[in-house]
């Protein structure tokens, strides 16, 4: 196997990288129905926000567009690739200053209901860049591995994907629970977490 494996050893790894990028999105969007069924937001509401889980499902409509239009200098991938993860990078970003706005605030001034059609405008789009540069990254692995080796582009799907859904829900829900906090990371008990999407003050 390690013999059958060296050639491409590396492409394997940039794989497994790439599949872990567009993990992390696909986590943090299953973690915030758990985090708006603790402030008591409706099944209704829910099923709002369940929108933004169809990208991945409806993929395949814009697949050809993926496959057919891009820039020659830059490459057939890449000119889809590259333009996605940045902006998944600067949604992830501009999520993380708006939350406490849209997640809802809980505090001694004031509390605010989360705004679930507001939560599911955003991470509707960055769930499209994700199942965009899946598209492309599927594409890559093909080219990318020697034959002997393309089927090792499944394994690094699953296990890549895996990895980053684990890192963006339960390493997020993790990290905002204060039990977790208090009890291993703090040595003065606080009402939050280290990362703290409720806005809690």
């Amino acid at each position: 196997m390690k013999d059958t494996l060296q050639d491409d050893l590396g492409s394997i790894f940039l794989l497994l990288f790439l599949y872990l990028l567009q993990g992390i999105p696909l986590g943090l969007i299953s973690a915030i129905p758990l985090i708006l069924q603790s402030k008591h937001v409706t099944y209704g509401q829910q099923a709002i926000f369940s929108f933004a889980y169809w990208p991945f499902s409806l993929k395949l409509l814009w697949a050809p567009i993926v496959d057919a239009i891009y820039i020659k200098s830059v490459g057939r991938r890449k000119s889809w690739m590259v333009p996605c993860q940045y902006l998944i990078g600067i949604g992830l970003l501009f999520i993380s200053y708006i939350s406490p706005k849209i997640i809802g605030t809980e505090s001694d001034r004031e509390e605010t209901a989360p705004n679930v059609f507001m939560l599911m405008m955003i991470f509707l789009p960055l769930n499209f860049l994700a199942a965009t540069q899946d598209i492309a990254v599927d594409g890559w692995a093909l080219t990318m591995l020697s034959r002997k080796n393309v089927g090792y582009a499944s394994t690094c799907n699953v296990v890549g994907q895996t990895l980053g859904f684990f890192l963006g829900n339960v390493g997020l829900l993790t990290l905002e629970s204060k039990d977790f906090a208090n009890k291993w990371i703090r040595s003065t008990p606080q009402d939050y977490g280290i990362v703290d999407l409720s806005g809690k003050l």
